[in-house]
């Protein structure tokens, strides 16, 4: 998050959360990612972090681009928009698979 996606993207504004938001968010990642779950004590800190993004700091979206963020997001309201990195990488392996068959 801190490098704005490796500098790759250009034709958008990045916004990462604060600096106490952003270790926040990577501690609760990371335990999520270790325990296999997401349970709603860290469902509760994405959405907090992910709402504070969009109304105070002007996200139009977030990016769940960590690959276990999945666990926390599926299935919920979260009450902002999303782009799930996973499944946009799945769809496009898909596409890619149907065009070459």
């Amino acid at each position: 998050m801190e490098t704005g996606f490796y500098g790759g993207i250009s034709s958008a504004q990045i916004v990462v959360p604060k600096a106490e938001a952003l270790e926040l968010a990577h501690k609760n990642y990371f335990e999520m990612a270790i325990a296999g779950r997401a349970i709603d004590e860290r469902r509760r800190v994405f959405f907090s972090i992910g709402k504070n993004l969009c109304r105070v700091q002007g996200a139009d979206a977030i990016v769940l681009g960590g690959t276990d963020l999945f666990r926390a997001f599926e299935g919920q309201d979260c009450d902002f928009p999303v782009i799930d990195c996973a499944a946009v990488h799945v769809d496009a392996i898909y596409q890619m698979s149907v065009r070459e068959s």
